[in-house]
């Protein structure tokens, strides 16, 4: 049996699991909380499996993007392809099409519309219009709260109207140094207000945070409001605050006004007594995703923009709110994956469970207790010895991955798994790319250079 606490993807070291009741896990709503799952209805539960719903809704993307090609033009194009713009990084586009079919499928449609106006909410969060986002969700929890029920992304927008964007000035290279804290994770340290901290550089969080303490030494001062953040299967409900960082050097650049969710300290304390580990900040995904191309090298370095690596032959990455998501060769099929750099180790889910279930015979049975905001669950685990994963001209192997093998009722349950830092390990850097919408790895370790 496996004892765990899980910090996004992240099974934390067992020194560290003595405050199971801490509620540090809320940490995980942040990076799940933000994405969720939609309400199935009786005409999802009746969709063709080869229809474009399905090929939605199962991102099923190279499917939907073949099939775009020969629908003809009309609203259900242009829902489609403005959810597809959506999903491919192509946001003002997915505003066109989608504010175009929206009328004709309010009451044609019910179940697409508020996908449309969930996607329409996201693009205008990711292009900083938080009020525009903030009246997407109105409307969708209004007229089609039984598809889709985002209060959680909606309380954000609501809190955040009238902020100014995030913007980015460039005046030099990024290339700064990283190192890994006591719990596994990729870190920097930066000076910001004249406070020197270290940030967690984590592509699995939908926002930047910080710890109330680290935000008042920053001298942060939250927004009016405070924003909802659900716990999971736990169904107990979080308040937090949101406040925007004026400014943020790093390397040769200032981004200015950066969202920030600023959670309570004990929230980001993982362990207690002299194991403990206090987390004050986090770079999120808004950030990272400014600098445009992103570069992770294993000698310790993080690159971003011009300088960073750039690899012809990566795999197709595609958005789903504010995350990751990368299409890896499993048995010569393609499929979808969330990408977390906060994760220590890569998860199988459910969706992989049910699609390979017939290789069962080969895999370990275990369990885990995983402690949450909510208490400790303990859940049933498979353990499969050897997963091959194809990424653009490389293959990744990696040993002993933990298989669960029942939904967690968040949006993990959509991909196939959470892909840990043990997935890009074995290499000597790796990229995202978010203007090309591409993830590469560079070259495998001791290979010749």
């Amino acid at each position: 049996m496996r004892i765990s606490l899980i910090y996004g993807g992240n099974r934390l070291p067992v020194q560290l699991l003595t405050a199971f009741g801490r509620a540090c896990v809320i940490l995980s709503l942040l990076l799940w909380g933000l994405m969720p799952l939609r309400a199935a209805s009786p005409d999802e539960n009746v969709a063709s499996a080869d229809g474009p719903d399905a090929e939605l809704k199962e991102f099923r993307l190279d499917a939907l993007e073949t099939r775009l090609q020969t629908m003809q033009p009309g609203a259900e194009h242009d829902y489609f392809a403005g959810v597809m713009a959506n999903r491919t990084g192509h946001v003002e586009d997915s505003i066109h099409l989608l504010t175009s079919a929206l009328p004709s499928i309010r009451e044609s449609q019910p179940e697409r519309a508020a996908v449309a106006l969930e996607t329409l909410a996201d693009d205008y969060t990711k292009t900083f219009h938080y009020g525009d986002a903030a009246r997407a969700y109105d409307d969708l929890l209004a007229h089609f709260a039984s598809y889709s029920a985002p209060k959680d992304d909606s309380s954000i927008a609501h809190v955040l109207q009238g902020a100014p964007p995030q913007t980015i000035t460039w005046q030099g290279p990024v290339r700064l140094k990283t190192e890994r804290n006591p719990i596994g994770i990729l870190d920097m340290e930066l000076t910001v207000n004249g406070v020197r901290e270290r940030w967690v550089l984590d592509t699995g969080a939908s926002m930047s945070l910080a710890s109330r303490g680290f935000a008042q030494r920053l001298g942060l001062k939250p927004l009016p409001g405070t924003a909802q953040m659900g716990a999971g299967g736990t169904g107990i409900e979080n308040r937090v605050q949101v406040a925007l960082l004026p400014t943020l050097a790093i390397g040769g650049t200032t981004l200015k006004n950066v969202v920030m969710m600023i959670f309570d300290d004990a929230n980001l304390k993982i362990g207690s007594g002299k194991h403990a580990y206090q987390i004050n900040a986090i770079l999120g995904f808004p950030v990272l995703k400014a600098f445009g191309t992103i570069t992770f090298l294993r000698d310790g370095e993080f690159e971003a923009g011009d300088v960073a690596q750039r690899n012809a032959s990566g795999a197709r990455m595609y958005l789903k709110l504010l995350k990751p998501i990368i299409e890896c060769g499993v048995e010569g099929k393609e499929l979808p994956f969330t990408l977390d750099t906060g994760a220590t180790e890569t998860e199988l889910q459910v969706q992989y469970y049910e699609r390979f279930h017939g290789e069962i015979g080969s895999w370990k049975k275990g369990s885990e207790i995983s402690s949450g905001a909510g208490g400790n669950v303990r859940r049933k685990t498979y353990v499969q010895p050897q997963l091959d994963l194809a990424v653009g001209d490389k293959t990744v192997t990696l040993k002993r991955v933990t298989i669960l093998p029942v939904k967690l009722n968040n949006a993990m349950d959509e991909f196939y798994g959470n892909l840990g830092q043990d997935f890009v390990a074995g290499f000597e850097s790796f990229t995202l790319d978010f203007s090309k919408m591409t993830f590469s790895l560079g070259a495998p370790l001791g290979s010749p250079r």
